[in-house]
Order: C-alpha cells, then structure tokens, then sequence
C-alpha cells in the first residue's frame, strides 16, 4: 500500500494508493476521514484489552 500526502494552502490530504482517505485543516486542527472501512470494534482497543474481550 502506498500512502502520498499533499499539502494545498491550508489542507493536508493523505492518499493510499491514490484514494483518499484523510483530510486536515491546517489552521483549525479539525479533521476528517474518508475511508472508515479501514477501522473496526478493535480500532481503538489496546491489546490487552482485546485479550480480555476474548476470553
């Protein structure tokens, strides 16, 4: 997978493999993503967490 950024004035956008998927605005900080197939209910579950979860 090939990730590219781009920054145009005030935005930073991040490809993978010529999709986008991230936005940034600069000045303000605020952000968006566009590809949340990448995230599922593990995303933002530590690993012993997620080994809890299991058993």
């Amino acid at each position: 997978m090939v990730f590219t950024k781009e920054i145009k004035g005030n935005e930073l956008y991040v490809y993978a493999n010529g999709k986008l998927i991230y936005k940034r605005w600069l000045d303000t900080g605020q952000s968006f993503i566009f590809d949340k197939l990448a995230y599922n209910k593990y995303t933002l579950v530590s690993i012993k967490d997620h080994k809890k979860q299991d058993s």
